[in-house]
């Protein structure tokens, strides 16, 4: 198979994260992180109202734990979305993952991977026979088929996982500090609370909650937080086959 090579970059600095604006804008495998991704599935938590024009809430309990094959580590899957060319194939996915111990993560082709340390704790990673310590809301990317190991857990890690297929262009980032604003789908695909005080349309939001905006803007506000953006466009997919 051929398979868009992606470079791993280094981790992003655990710098404060960017002010939202204040003006209104429009079967498991090895590491068992892997869920099957040929299989579509409903949205996790909440159905919200069934609208797309208005933002829909995952909350973080209700997402149900799966546990590793391995026994390493358990998989909360948040969102996983159906590739518009071929709807049995998942053109990106949104999980959370608790790391108990060492071991390698399976592989993907056709597809990259945005991995972000989501627990004070450290969490080392062999990408590729390169080390990387990741501190907390640290960013790594890294390709499908790149040899994956956490080589090292002190506690109970956690991370925030998306995956997209080749073609698919994704990206993490964070939000923060105290702000309120507008978001809608031009802003986000979607917003992970991973600490501080964040509401939605007044609702208050619990860590690890999952904003899923709407094609209407939601008043978002935030005090002392960090939210991680999660953004996703599916415009172009290629016609990559699912892995296996």
């Amino acid at each position: 198979m051929n398979t868009r090579t992606t470079p791993v970059l280094p981790p992003t600095e655990a710098a404060p994260p960017t002010l939202l604006p204040l003006n209104p804008i429009g079967q498991a495998g090895r590491d068992g992180d892997e869920l099957d991704m040929q299989s579509p599935k409903k949205p996790s938590g909440e159905p919200g109202n069934g609208s797309a024009d208005t933002a829909h809430i995952i909350p973080m309990d209700t997402l149900e734990p799966q546990r590793w094959a391995n026994g390493r580590g358990w998989t909360r899957e948040i969102h996983r979305e159906p590739a518009a060319d071929a709807p049995e194939t998942v053109a990106w996915r949104l999980s959370l993952a608790d790391i108990e111990d060492t071991g390698p993560f399976s592989p993907f082709p056709g597809m990259e991977r945005h991995l972000l340390s989501a627990a004070p704790v450290p969490l080392q990673l062999s990408i590729d026979g390169v080390v990387h310590d990741l501190r907390y809301t640290q960013i790594v990317t890294f390709g499908g088929t790149a040899e994956v190991a956490t080589t090292a857990v002190h506690g109970m890690a956690r991370a925030l996982n998306l995956m997209v297929r080749s073609g698919i262009r994704g990206s993490l980032d964070l939000l923060g500090g105290d702000a309120q604003s507008s978001v809608s789908a031009a802003f986000a695909t979607a917003l992970v609370v991973l600490d501080g005080i964040v509401a939605l349309d007044g609702r208050r939001l619990e860590r690890f909650d999952t904003i899923l905006p709407g094609t209407e803007g939601t008043c978002l506000t935030l005090q002392g937080a960090t939210v991680a953006r999660v953004r996703v466009e599916t415009s172009a997919p290629d016609a990559a086959p699912a892995p296996a």
